[in-house]
């Protein structure tokens, strides 16, 4: 079955049925009533985590889920049905988002969970929810509510305590097959794993957890080289990260340890969080290393690695080293639990882990003075170009001699600004007598008594006067 861990889909409620108006009409029964029942509710939709489902390739060709609609009210006081309800099964640890929102709606965590996803509308009032007894012969009635739609996008994070990580046929596959009953495909060709693999590790009696192998890892994922990088989020909700190196390689010129950062690189650029997780370091393919070489193999790897984690040498093909990283890994899982048993007093957790600083004691070596743990690759290459061209910036005879800048008498020595008389003593604005007392404002004569105006009738009145007598003097 194809591995489909990213769906989108709508999902619909049903709407409400619809009221009834009605009146019981009978013989030899005058004046019924009413007898409209209501509508039915619409159907929900519910989601149930199901952990007999490993994909969501059922929601990929199926993406339109829609619930009945509630029946219509009838008469004789019939009320409508509910629309039937649907249940979508999903895999345990699907998370359902709004597509337009991009809001986490839910996740489903736990075996036979169930939620719900859209509510069903309600149905409609008939007219004999309205019946009082003022109002006996009520015509009324209300239409059922719609039901809640959704656009969803379905998320697949597998549970798993413990994930595989590293480069491709650097021996995950085999190591889940050591440790498990899982069968995941095995070939000599890089890129078999396809799709994430799971195993139940079993450690004892009710004992046991889960391991996650996803494919692998090359330089480049988060640009898209090889299968890409999303099939790390299948890695965030795991306690634990086991990071896998082939010590053997079949090119004799490829580094493991370019290689192991150049993983650590990629995991920091897709995700912090996941990049901050415990991670241990699994040297694998031990078989393959003459016996006299092996210590010295190891420690040359740890050293110009600059690895002070733990450290695991193990063969996944031989089962060499299996059982005690079985061992640690369970303890750890189960310290890291809210609720478990009380530990095995022969494995402590935090004094058994064997770290690279350790190892290098045990054999006398040391790390490298110049040396930085876990540099990303594309760091390197921008610090050494800006080292490069470190130089030709000391050698810029402008800023070793800037005279310009050291003596800058205008800055410096700014008469004009320090000592700025007009500004400091402005007489005329402390001082400004004519605003103050403006003696043309409060008296002014002219404007009130205006003699000019008032006395222009007496003009007209002298001319009336001197022409009164040639009136009079016409008459006689």
């Amino acid at each position: 079955m194809k591995f489909v861990d990213e769906a989108t889909i709508d999902v619909a409620a049903g709407n409400g049925g619809s009221g009834c108006i009605s009146f019981r009409r009978e013989k030899f029964i005058p004046f019924g009533g009413p007898n409209g029942g209501n509508g039915g509710r619409g159907g929900h939709v519910y989601v149930e985590a199901d952990r007999n489902i490993n994909t969501l390739i059922d929601y990929r060709y199926a993406r339109r889920h829609e619930a009945r609609n509630g029946e219509q009210g009838r008469g004789s006081d019939q009320f409508g049905a509910a629309g039937p309800d649907i249940v979508l099964r999903m895999p345990v640890g699907t998370i359902i988002r709004n597509a337009e929102t991009d809001e986490v709606m839910m996740e489903l965590l736990e075996h036979g969970e169930k939620r719900l996803l859209a509510k069903g509308g309600d149905g409609g009032f008939g007219n004999l929810h309205y019946k009082t007894a003022t109002n006996r012969a009520p015509r009324k009635k209300t239409l059922g509510w719609p039901g809640e739609m959704f656009k969803l996008k379905l998320e697949l994070r597998v549970l798993a305590d413990v994930g595989l990580l590293g480069m491709p046929n650097a021996g995950k596959s085999t190591l889940i097959t050591a440790i498990s009953n899982a069968r995941p495909k095995i070939a000599d060709y890089p890129f078999t794993t396809l799709h994430p693999n799971l195993g139940v590790v079993r450690v004892g009696p009710e004992k046991s957890f889960v391991v996650a192998d996803i494919p692998g890892l090359i330089e480049g994922a988060s640009e898209g080289a090889g299968l890409g990088h999303l099939f790390l989020r299948h890695l965030q909700r795991t306690r634990v990260l086991l990071h896998v190196v082939d010590l053997a390689p079949f090119d004799e010129g490829v580094d493991p340890v370019k290689q192991a950062r150049a993983i650590v690189n990629e995991l920091k650029i897709y995700d912090e969080e996941l990049y901050n997780k415990p991670r241990w370091l699994v040297l694998n393919k031990l078989d393959m290393i003459p016996e006299e070489e092996r210590v010295g193999r190891v420690v040359d790897f740890v050293r110009r690695y600059g690895w002070k984690g733990p450290v695991f040498q193990i063969s996944a093909l031989t089962r060499e080293g299996c059982e005690k990283l079985v061992q640690t890994i369970y303890q750890h899982v189960a310290s890291m639990q809210e609720h478990h048993e009380e530990s095995d007093v022969r494995f402590d957790v935090e004094a058994s882990l064997p770290t690279g600083v350790d190892l290098l004691a045990q054999h006398g070596v040391k790390y490298d003075a110049d040396i930085e743990a876990l540099v990303k690759p594309k760091a390197v290459k921008k610090a050494a170009t800006a080292k490069k061209a470190a130089p030709a910036k000391k050698a810029t005879p402008a800023k070793k001699a800037a005279p310009a800048k050291k003596a800058a008498p205008a800055k410096k020595a700014a008469p004009a600004k320090k000592a700025a008389p007009a500004k400091k003593a402005a007489p005329a604005k402390k001082a400004a007598p004519a605003k103050k007392a403006a003696p043309a404002k409060k008296a002014a004569p002219a404007k009130k008594a205006a003699p000019a105006k008032k006395a222009a009738p007496a003009k007209k009145s002298a001319s009336a006067k001197k022409a009164a007598p040639a009136k009079k003097a016409k008459r006689s």
